[in-house]
């Protein structure tokens, strides 16, 4: 498998990291899987409320339901394809806790990807060059993979992500209570088994394993 990342995402997931370079922040990655050419493709990437600090980053089950629930909603054809998170500082891999966090977004959805990112390089050159960011999976034989990546350029869909993701431009967060206001931050590192999940998530999460599975 490969994933393709189309730029606005891209630049959403950096701005998101460059914002606070003292401490972890995450989110979620959209977009689809396209079975043809076993493709990940990235449109856009949101995020909620969060707790963090600089070496961890925690998302509540609510936040998370919230957030698949508007993309549902808000996003026809495209679903929550795994996550992001920052590692200001001190390179991109994937720590004991992000690998058990892959597995349960894998256990959900078997395309799933974790995206790293180390914004600190960057935010002093400005360089394209020192972007920092790699994307992983977890092999069957429970092995960190590398999955290759590149960005999207392909015309309609640039425009139609683009598109897209300029609508929450300024809706970096969203959160699970009745309020339209967006709360304040997202987390994506989930230290829960599968199996334990209930409520609204897991009916959410349900909804989304069914609908992947009819497009693929």
């Amino acid at each position: 498998m490969r994933v393709r990342i189309y730029p606005l995402a891209l630049g959403k997931m950096l701005k998101h990291a460059l914002d606070d370079l003292n401490r972890e922040v995450a989110g979620l990655l959209v977009g689809k899987y396209l079975k043809k050419g076993d493709v990940l493709e990235i449109w856009d990437a949101i995020t909620g409320e969060q707790k963090s600090t600089p070496g961890f980053v925690y998302l509540e089950e609510e936040t998370i339901g919230a957030a698949a629930e508007w993309v549902l909603r808000n996003r026809p054809g495209l679903y929550i394809v795994g996550w992001y998170h920052s590692h200001p500082g001190f390179d991109v891999f994937l720590s004991a806790i992000d690998i058990e966090t892959q597995k349960l977004y894998q256990r959900l959805f078997p395309k799933a990807v974790a995206l790293v990112l180390d914004p600190v390089k960057y935010a002093k050159t400005r360089r394209l060059q020192d972007l920092n960011f790699k994307v992983f999976r977890i092999s069957p034989k429970n092995e960190v993979i590398m999955v290759p990546v590149s960005i999207g350029i392909q015309r309609q869909k640039l425009l139609e992500s683009t598109l897209r993701g300029i609508e929450t431009m300024e809706l970096k967060y969203i959160g699970g209570g009745a309020s339209r206001e967006p709360p304040e931050y997202v987390e994506a590192d989930l230290d829960i088994p599968a199996d334990k999940l209930t409520g609204p998530l897991s009916n959410l999460l349900k909804k989304i394993r069914d609908k992947v599975g009819s497009r693929t």
